[in-house]
């Protein structure tokens, strides 16, 4: 999470995780590049509202190569979107800062309200990580992304409450068979 108070804490030295992340550090000490990978996860963060939930399913992507480009990030989520969607939508990227990439943005969606909604966050790996896991950034380049998958659910299906995939209320969890 963003914040100190955005995390679960259970005492000063163990917390619920608030994001996947860890994988890639993990993925790029123990492999060379070329790396692609997808970690799929549980996250906590003390947030609850219409567009956020304490617990939801998080997907991190990340990609190590030769000449791997801002323009190959913006690429692969324009066509991940696209595809997830099934249809052409508006997209648009936002200047961010997350410490671990650089340049980092965030992807908002239009959603079918008119209003724009952040969808993921994203960037190209920092060459001081890629140098911290012996990975020379003068040869490898790479991007990496997460995304709540709820919210972009949210968004597909038109539900204006992502808490609702949450409540188990059988009327609601019927259309999703």
């Amino acid at each position: 999470a963003r914040a100190d108070h955005d995390t679960f804490w259970f005492d000063t030295t163990r917390l619920l995780r608030t994001q996947t992340s860890g994988v890639q550090i993990r993925t790029m000490k123990a492999q060379q590049p070329p790396i692609r990978i997808i970690a799929p996860g549980r996250v906590y963060r003390n947030d609850y509202d219409q567009t956020h939930t304490p617990m939801f399913h998080q997907m991190e992507g990340l990609i190590v190569d030769t000449n791997i480009s801002f323009t190959n990030l913006k690429g692969t989520l324009h066509d991940f979107l696209r595809n997830f969607f099934e249809e052409d939508l508006q997209i648009r990227f936002r200047p961010s800062y997350f410490p671990f990439t650089e340049p980092s943005a965030e992807v908002d969606v239009m959603g079918k309200n008119g209003k724009w909604l952040e969808v993921l966050g994203c960037g190209m790996v920092h060459p001081n990580v890629l140098r911290n896991v012996g990975i020379d950034p003068e040869v490898y380049s790479g991007f990496a992304f997460g995304m709540g998958m709820e919210r972009l659910t949210m968004l597909r299906y038109g539900v204006t409450d992502l808490r609702s995939f949450f409540e188990n209320d059988l009327r609601f969890l019927k259309q999703f068979k």
